[in-house]
């Protein structure tokens, strides 16, 4: 196929061949493939061989250090469409415990999922349909997978944090998030992981109120956004300084 430019979607200097991102002038400190051995412990499914690589993660990437300078961290997932048994392919599920993070969907669509599980009483699962040029934000101490939930196109999203505060790869104790995303009768279902005994229904929130909110408009790249009106994103550098 073509090169796709995604410099409009993203406000980066970035091609997509298709197979591989493909940076015009930016550093990338350094790419991760993960591969179906390397998720098992998150799968619905972990007798299962195939596919044999779920994503990409293209990390730390800059230009000049210009990121760097104001302590920002971004990183790109590219998550190739297949079916994992009955299982759309998904990332690891992450947390970041201090800082909130922001996600723009730049090609394809998909679903993210979003939790906070403190215990059977007390949690919030969140279940949203994504599309490109879509932000969502993911506040401190909820877990965020992302499921290519299309069977036709790559999801690429793109990642920007507080640099000192990375998000950690958690619950492979429990078989990766509360609820799988599958693919069943034609038709996409979700589903309670077992090894959560209770846990809420998945909910909807009006991301757009909660994205005005905290100063992000719609059309604009978040990357721009971010470098053109940093002090307006003073909360990404902040503790608990979001709410959904």
């Amino acid at each position: 196929m073509a090169r796709i430019d995604l410099k409009q979607s993203s406000g980066l200097p970035i091609f997509y061949s298709g197979e591989d991102l493909q940076p015009q002038g930016l550093t990338i400190n350094g790419t991760s493939t993960i591969c179906i051995d390397d998720i098992r412990s998150q799968l619905l499914n972990e007798e299962l061989n195939c596919p044999e690589i779920f994503y990409k993660k293209y990390k730390d990437i800059d230009k000049d250090d210009v990121f760097k300078n104001q302590n920002l961290r971004i990183n790109i997932y590219l998550i190739f469409p297949n079916l994992a048994g009955i299982e759309y392919t998904k990332t690891f599920a992450t947390r970041c415990s201090k800082r909130p993070r922001i996600l723009e969907i730049i090609y394809g669509g998909g679903t993210v999922l979003l939790q906070k599980y403190d215990s059977p009483i007390k949690n919030k699962v969140v279940k949203t349909q994504i599309r490109k040029g879509q932000k969502i934000i993911v506040p401190a101490g909820y877990t965020c997978a992302i499921v290519n939930s299309r069977q036709t196109s790559n999801l690429i999203v793109l990642e920007i944090h507080d640099r000192e505060y990375s998000p950690r790869i958690v619950l492979d104790d429990k078989g990766g998030m509360a609820y799988y995303i599958i693919r069943k009768n034609a038709k996409q279902e979700i589903v309670r992981n077992p090894d959560y005994k209770i846990v809420n229904e998945p909910e909807k929130v009006e991301w757009d109120s909660i994205l005005s909110k905290y100063g992000i408009t719609a059309k604009t790249p978040i990357v721009k956004q971010v470098m053109r009106k940093y002090e307006k994103f003073e909360w990404i550098f902040k503790e608990d300084s979001v709410d959904i």
